[in-house]
């Protein structure tokens, strides 16, 4: 299946990547954002889920 077949990941899930890429800065901010299809607004928008799962991921196993 290529690319192209793939359905599109939903506006949050490429807002989480985005959010996680902008976090290493390896890349301009710009091409993140439109390697991804995601806004400044979509950053913002979801950007506290994102911390959410990030601390939900650290947070140590019981």
């Amino acid at each position: 299946m290529s690319t192209l077949e793939l359905p599109l990941l939903p506006r949050k899930h490429r807002a989480w990547i985005a959010l996680y890429a902008l976090e290493g800065c390896e890349q301009d901010r710009a091409e993140i954002l439109r390697t991804n299809d995601v806004t400044e607004a979509d950053l913002v928008e979801f950007e506290e889920s994102w911390l959410r799962l990030r601390c939900r991921n650290v947070a140590p196993s019981r």
